[in-house]
This record gives structure tokens, C-alpha cells and sequence, in this order.
């Protein structure tokens, strides 16, 4: 997800990618199937330039919502398209604004291609179309004009903000392109005089009433659909299902983290339709996914974990909710990016039993636990090998068969476990 390659792997991560894993790691089977993030596809269109723009365009709409796979691609922005033609329009135009002027830029192929620019881009498209339809109405194009350079704007402050936070705090920049770009717009709109933009007026408050329990537990998967800012029925299975197709744990976690919204607005007194309609359980959604499965190995402590933060970062989407009311601005997904930014920082310094992955290697959740358990499994391998070597007893020695790239990998490995730089491991 980063544009920087620079970082080294972590020792599990580099393991598992210079030996072949058993064949029992090589996919995951059963209901932990998914298409994962169908880097085939992406080798096979890299001299297409077309149809690599379109798959570009598709993976930057699923990477809203941490997936990157076209065919998910292609189901959210059918979710939104049946949600609003408005919608969609907009969406698909914001994200191939972000992704031609990522292309313009030069900047990393690979981040271009699987979608890292475009995301910002479709989520100026969508909001853009979200609170246009309420000013102006739908189809306006000043509205249009605007989302093609805030989109192409968020690509140029991915390329240099973006760029530089990941590098400086090993942190992926989430959401600060697109909440750093629409936020003073919308500020500007609220407050200077101009006869182009109407945001039209504000929301009446929620009614006050009682809890239904049937419509809160219909309510849940709707955190996922709004990061989308979708609530209709087919729409929200479209989204469930784009998500699910790629990383079925994805689409649990996900869903886990749409419950944590529901328990502490709960415990905060939110109103009823504050719930139902999920208002802000899609910061709750995408802080659990985030932290559960695709920034850390997903395992019960990842996910546990991931879910205490989506807790927080519900009831920061509550408390803030207010304030910026007051200011006449969005929440956008600002609560996501202050609690995982900061669970990130936090985490990389207090939790290091937490497997993390690199910003460059970031797959599909599923791909992410197969590296680690083939690289398991080599470690243990190795042990082996070394309790053979210590009792002198028969043991195979590959390393004069390996490549000279291997070989380098395999020294960088033996000098991490090398901590006296003796050149030697002890027993």
C-alpha cells in the first residue's frame, strides 16, 4: 500500500518468500477462500496500458475498504451505482482523476496499480456527490469540475505527504489525503460567500425513542455499505460480497467492528437512528480491518485488538460528531485515521508480539497469515536442522544449491539471528 520499497521485510516475511512454502500453505481452502488480491492479473495487463488503467480504477474503489481486487472493484461501484447513478458517476470520476494524475506524476507503477491513488480519488468522488445531491442537486457539474481536481489533488498529496509519513513513521497515511483535501473545502463553502456551491441545509437532529433490537442487529452490516455512503438493501450485500470474494476475513473482522460501533453507542445513549443507519460505524468497520488482518498478521490478539480500537474509534465518532457539527463539517473518516494512526504508533513500540506487516508487502488478510505460517514452518524446519547439527547426527545442507540472490537473503537471515556478530550460532 506504501510507494516506498525500501523498508527491509521482517525476518517471517523474508522467509516465506525465499523458501517454498508446503503445498498445504500455498491457498487457503474451505470457507477461508478468497480471490486474494489476483496479482496475476496485474503481471498480465502491465503492457496494456488500457486495461491496466481500468484495473487500476477498480482496485482503487475496492481499496477504500482495504481489498484489492478489480472483480470487487467492480461490485462496490455497482453497489453505488444502484444506490445513485450520481453516486457511481462521481465515484468512478474521482478515481480515475486520483489515478491519471498518479500517472502523470510518475510515481510508483506499483502503487498505481493497485489502487493506493485512486482511493482518495473515489472517496472525494462519493463524498462530493453525497453532499452535492443535498445543495445543488444531482448532475451538476459544477460539483463534477471540482471532484476531477480534488481528486487529482489528493494523488499529488499522496505522492508528497503521504509519501514522506510512511516513510518517517512506518505508518501508512490513512484517510490524510482525502480528509486533508476535502475538509478545507467544505470549510471554505460553509463560510465564504460564493454563488456556485450549495451544501444545502443542514440535517434535522435525530428523534429521540427506544431501541428496536431486530432493526439494530438488520443495522449491522450497514457500517461497511456507508463506507460508501450506500444504505440500500442490495447495494449493502453487494459491498458484503465485494469484500468477502477477496478476503473472507476481511468481511468477518469488518462486520465484528460494525458490532463494536452498535455496543458503545449503546453505552453512549446514541439514538436510535444514529445506529440504525450506521452513521459512523464505517469508522468502527475500517479501524477493525485495518489493525485485525491487514496491517498485522490477522490472529485472536491482531483481531482482538482491532476491535478495542474500533470501539474507540466509535466513541470518537460519537464525541467529535458535535464539534465539528459546530463548525458545519463532516465527520468524513477523521475519527479512523486519528485512532489507527495512533493505535499504529502505540502498537509498534508497546505490543511487539503483534506480527506486523510492511507497508510494501500488505496482500489480502488470508495471504498475509499463509506467509507467516510457511515461514512457521521453515523456522521449525530449522530448529530441526540445528538440533541434528549440535548431535552430529546426518543433516541437508542446501546452501551451495541456492542462487546468489538466496544466498544473500539467507546471510541477511543469519546475521539478524546472529546477535554477537561472531559468525557463528551458538546452541
Amino acid at each position: 500500500m506504501a510507494t516506498t520499497t525500501d523498508e527491509p521485510l521482517p525476518l517471517h516475511e523474508l522467509i516465506s518468500r525465499i523458501l517454498a512454502p508446503e503445498p498445504s500453505f500455498q491457498k487457503p481452502k474451505g470457507l477461508l477462500a478468497g480471490l486474494g488480491t489476483m496479482q496475476a492479473l496485474n503481471q498480465r495487463l502491465a503492457n496494456q496500458p488500457l486495461l491496466d488503467f481500468i484495473n487500476a480504477t477498480l482496485r482503487g474503489i475496492s481499496q477504500v475498504i482495504f481489498v484489492n481486487n478489480p472483480l470487487s472493484g467492480l461490485l462496490i461501484l455497482a453497489a453505488m451505482f444502484i444506490q445513485s447513478p450520481w453516486l457511481g458517476g462521481m465515484s468512478l470520476v474521482g478515481t480515475a482523476s486520483a489515478t491519471l494524475t498518479a500517472i502523470a506524476l510518475k510515481a510508483n507503477p506499483g502503487a498505481i496499480q493497485n489502487g493506493i491513488f485512486g482511493l482518495n480519488g473515489m472517496l472525494v468522488g462519493a463524498a462530493m456527490a453525497f453532499f452535492g445531491g443535498f445543495g445543488n442537486g444531482a448532475w451538476n457539474p459544477v460539483w463534477a469540475i471540482a471532484t476531477i481536481i480534488l481528486s487529482a489533488l489528493t494523488a499529488v498529496v499522496m505522492e508528497t505527504v503521504g509519501t514522506w509519513f510512511a516513510t518517517r513513521f512506518r505508518v501508512a497515511p490513512l484517510g490524510i489525503p482525502f480528509n486533508g483535501v476535502m475538509l478545507p473545502f467544505l470549510l471554505l463553502l460553509a463560510f465564504v460567500p460564493q454563488p456556485f456551491f450549495d451544501l444545502g441545509p443542514p440535517p434535522p437532529p435525530f428523534p429521540a425513542g427506544t431501541i428496536d433490537g431486530f432493526r439494530l442487529v438488520q443495522s449491522l452490516p450497514l457500517g461497511l455499505a456507508q463506507v460508501f455512503f450506500s444504505d440500500k438493501l442490495v447495494s449493502v450485500v453487494l459491498v458484503v460480497l465485494g469484500v468477502a470474494i477477496c478476503t473472507p476475513i476481511g468481511a468477518v473482522v469488518g462486520l465484528l467492528g460494525c458490532a463494536m460501533y452498535l455496543l458503545a453507542g449503546l453505552l453512549l445513549g446514541a439514538k436510535p437512528d444514529e445506529l440504525y443507519t450506521g452513521l459512523w460505524g464505517y469508522n468502527a468497520a475500517l479501524t477493525a480491518t485495518a489493525i485485525g488482518g491487514v496491517f498485522y498478521t490477522p490472529n485472536r490478539l491482531s483481531i482482538s485488538i482491532g476491535l478495542i480500537c474500533a470501539f474507540l474509534a466509535s466513541i470518537a465518532s460519537i464525541l467529535l460528531a458535535p464539534l465539528f457539527s459546530l463548525l458545519k463539517l463532516p465527520l468524513l473518516s477523521v475519527p479512523f485515521s486519528i485512532v489507527t494512526i495512533g493505535c499504529f504508533l502505540i502498537l509498534q513500540r508497546s505490543l511487539p508480539s503483534l506480527v506486523p506487516v510492511v507497508l510494501h508487502t500488505v496482500a489480502s488478510p488470508e495471504e498475509h497469515r499463509q506467509r507467516f505460517r510457511a515461514a512457521k514452518e521453515t523456522i521449525a524446519s530449522f530448529r530441526q536442522q540445528l538440533r541434528a547439527a549440535l548431535q552430529g547426527q546426518q543433516r541437508n545442507i542446501l546452501f551451495e544449491q541456492a542462487t546468489p540472490a538466496i544466498k544473500g537473503d539467507l546471510r541477511y537471515i543469519f546475521d539478524a539471528i546472529d546477535r554477537d556478530r561472531s559468525g557463528f550460532l551458538s546452541t
